[in-house]
């Protein structure tokens, strides 16, 4: 199943935040798709697709205390207009 992640934090955590992002080690049973860095807030989309649900809980602990991590199910807006029409 695929989930977007998107992760903001306040300024002034940039650079604990960035040290986060390089020790993060991405749980097994998650893949990360693709990612992008917004250029005029301090937020991160990541793409990931999971097969185990615990390891999408995981994935947000190394960032809890540096920002506000929202995830949300998705889907291709074509396979989704499949199952609607």
């Amino acid at each position: 199943m695929l989930f977007m992640s998107t992760f903001q934090w306040e300024p002034g955590r940039t650079e604990e935040v960035m040290q986060a992002k390089m020790k993060e080690q991405i749980p097994k049973g998650i893949k990360v798709v693709r990612e992008w860095v917004a250029l005029d807030v301090n937020r991160v989309y990541r793409l990931i697709e999971i097969d185990d649900p615990a390891a999408l809980l995981q994935s947000g602990m190394i960032w809890a205390d540096l920002g506000y991590t929202e995830m949300h199910p998705v889907m291709d807006a074509k396979d989704a207009m499949k199952l609607l029409g």
